[in-house]
């Protein structure tokens, strides 16, 4: 890959990690799913090279800071913010997961900046799912969701690598990401010489169990009048603790005026880690259009 810049952007009340990858054209911006960061992105970026790429560790992952309570409208400013700070204008934009979900929100606060979004299996479910959502989680503190009791103590990435290479879902990775992962996923070793995750699995948990809150996207799908790539596996809706299905409401693409709807029945959930070179294309393809 070409060299990269990393710092840190102050938008106000946070400073968010960026990576750059200098280059030409319109400029890339690439948002990860929750529990991951920016370097998720590296075999994506890999085959779009000479372009100009920025990829952002979201508010509490990776070398970003973690403050405030969880919040996906806030976690939504976060990237407006971002965009504004950087000036970026024509982007195309692909996001993962929660990162398609702050995308296609982002796209609508600030739509004379984009010129195409690729959304990956967002989390952007029915308002029955939404409902539901915050039903099941209604009682429970992030502290009891699974999630929270996430592993995280470490000797260092290798060990992360082949804990990991064989438990499913990171066993349909191509390992060239789960190995970008695991490099990037640690903070420096403790006094006691082990390594912790850069993401706090009770943040991560808390973005879970706040989720059923954030439906107010359904109101503005309808505004993001610019192209639209959405890309989908195989429908579960929101199943606490499956990470393989999809969470992405199979009438999605009836919400947005300009959408290509693409259904991949035979991926999981993690699509931009099984097929880097399918998600790489889509968006030279953006670019080149």
């Amino acid at each position: 890959m070409s060299e990269t810049r990393e710092y840190h952007l102050d938008i106000g009340d946070v400073e968010l990690a960026v990576v750059e990858w200098p280059g030409e054209g319109d400029p890339v911006l690439l948002l990860h799913a929750t529990g991951f960061h920016s370097r998720c992105w590296n075999q994506v970026v890999s085959r779009l090279p000479g372009r100009q790429i920025y990829a952002v560790d979201l508010r509490y992952h990776g070398k970003s800071d973690s403050i405030g309570e969880v919040d996906w409208q806030i976690l939504s400013r976060d990237i407006c913010l971002l965009i504004d700070k950087l000036d970026l204008r024509n982007i195309v934009a692909a996001g993962h997961s929660i990162g398609g979900y702050l995308l296609a929100r982002a796209a609508v606060a600030r739509l004379d900046r984009f010129r195409h979004a690729l959304l990956i299996d967002p989390v952007i479910t029915s308002r029955e799912s939404y409902q539901l959502s915050r039903q099941a989680f209604a009682d429970i503190d992030a502290a009891d969701h699974p999630v929270a009791r996430r592993k995280n103590k470490w000797q260092d990435a290798e060990e992360m690598f082949e804990h990991f290479r064989d438990r499913s879902p990171f066993d349909s990775w191509q390992p060239e990401v789960l190995k970008d992962y695991c490099d990037y996923a640690l903070h420096p070793s403790n006094e006691e010489g082990f390594r912790q995750l850069l993401c706090d699995p009770l943040n991560e948990a808390s973005i879970y169990a706040s989720q059923g809150y954030s439906d107010d996207i359904l109101d503005e799908l309808p505004r993001l009048r610019k192209p639209v790539t959405l890309l989908r596996a195989r429908y579960s809706g929101i199943v606490p603790g499956d990470f393989t299905g999809s969470p992405t409401w199979p009438e999605l693409a009836s919400m947005l005026p300009d959408c290509t709807d693409i259904y991949l029945p035979d991926m999981n959930h993690f699509i931009p880690m099984q097929d880097p070179a399918m998600v790489a294309g889509l968006i030279q393809q953006a670019l080149d259009s």
